[in-house]
This record gives C-alpha cells, sequence and structure tokens, in this order.
C-alpha cells in the first residue's frame, strides 16, 4: 500500500507545483457513494479509496466539467487488476465504467482540460486495489 501512496503522493505534489486544483487524493472513503441498478459500487471525489477483490465492475462518476471543458484519464500503466481495454467513458463528465481482471493496484488520475488549454484545470484521483 505504501507503493500507491507514493505514486498519489508524487501526483499530488506535482499537481500543485503546477497550480492545478487536486481532488480526491487519498483520505477519502472507501465505502461506494452509492451503488447502481446491477450492483456495481459508484464511486466519487469524497468516495476515491476503491478496494474490490477480482471480478467486479465499478463506476466512478465524474462531476460535470462545465462547459468547454472534459475529464480525461490519463496514464494508466502502472495501474493493475483493472481492464481498460473494454472500458466506457462518459463525455466528459458522468459515469466511467471499468472491470477488475485480477490483483493489483495504482492510482486512476483524471485531468480535467479547458478546451484549448495544454495545462489541467484540476486533478483527481482515485487509489485502487484488487485484492
Amino acid at each position: 500500500m505504501s507503493g500507491h501512496r507514493a505514486i498519489a503522493t508524487l501526483v499530488a505534489t506535482l499537481t500543485i507545483g503546477t497550480g492545478a486544483v487536486v481532488a480526491g487524493c487519498g483520505g477519502g472513503s472507501t465505502t461506494p457513494a452509492t451503488t447502481a441498478a446491477d450492483g456495481r459500487g459508484v464511486y466519487d471525489e469524497a468516495h476515491n479509496v476503491i478496494t474490490l477483490t477480482p471480478g467486479p465492475k465499478f463506476i466512478i462518476r465524474m462531476p460535470d466539467p462545465g462547459e468547454g471543458a472534459e475529464w480525461r484519464l490519463m496514464d494508466t500503466t502502472s495501474v493493475g487488476g483493472v481492464s481498460l481495454a473494454g472500458m466506457q467513458q462518459a463525455n466528459g463528465g458522468g459515469d466511467w465504467n471499468f472491470d477488475t481482471i485480477g490483483a493489483g493496484s495504482g492510482v486512476l488520475e483524471f485531468r480535467k482540460f479547458v478546451t484549448g488549454a495544454d495545462d489541467p484545470d484540476q486533478t483527481m484521483t482515485f487509489e485502487v486495489e484488487i485484492t
């Protein structure tokens, strides 16, 4: 667990250093914010620590990015146990659907970009551990 906390701390440090706002970096609830009709856990910025066994699918619900902005999922090569191959994403905000495929852990990092901007306006991270 200390490895992905170090990654989250590094992300927070880099993001704060660039002047972006960081939300959802550690300290969040491991309990889903809500449950979808099909039983999938729904996580949000206040419920940003996802601990599951392999098999269940889960949803990350991103806030509305506002007009002229969108959320983007950044590099996920270091996130084990989560399948992105069949991932479905909303346009900017809304529900992002993920599958779990085996044991692993890491950080899913979302950045909000305003159209035409090179730097993110906001960063939100979700710690994931599939055991």
